[in-house]
């Protein structure tokens, strides 16, 4: 499990809330919130 706020590195993440895709293009980008239902735990 990734936690908001952390950096996890490059990827596709998916909120376990809403199921909601963030992508982070730069290794060193934090996980945002997701912008969908505010959740902070993603799964990769």
């Amino acid at each position: 499990m990734v936690i908001a706020g952390s950096k996890p590195g490059t990827g596709f993440y998916f909120c376990i809330q809403c199921g909601r895709r963030a992508y982070l293009e730069i290794g060193t980008d934090r996980l945002p919130p997701c912008t969908k239902c505010h959740g902070n735990e993603f799964k990769k």
